[in-house]
């Protein structure tokens, strides 16, 4: 899949060679070990020198992204999971049940 637009990143950092893989007559390779199954990568090429960079990539649904751009929000959700995590919950009353 084509994306809608190039999008440009610099990149620095160390690379270490992982292996050695031969792109097959439907031009894929695999990953074997190095990834799991399910990951999404974006896929970066270096128009000078013609290398590839796969960077991983974590696609949140636009209903719950509100959460990620609310620092207040994500904070308050992350202590009440670490709460719950240490068994400092409690039950809130939400009042008359309406289930039938």
């Amino acid at each position: 899949m084509k994306p809608k637009h190039k999008e440009e990143i610099k990149v620095s950092g160390k690379y270490t060679q992982i292996g050695t893989k031969t792109v097959d007559e439907k031009r894929r390779i695999t990953l074997g070990e190095t990834a799991q199954a399910g990951y999404r990568v974006k896929i970066y090429k270096n128009e000078t020198d013609g290398t590839f960079l796969l960077v991983p990539l974590v696609e949140i649904p636009e209903r719950e992204m509100w959460l990620y751009q609310n620092k207040k929000a994500l904070g308050s959700v992350l202590r009440g999971i670490k709460q719950a995590g240490e068994g400092r919950g409690r039950k809130l009353d939400m009042g008359p049940s309406r289930a039938k």
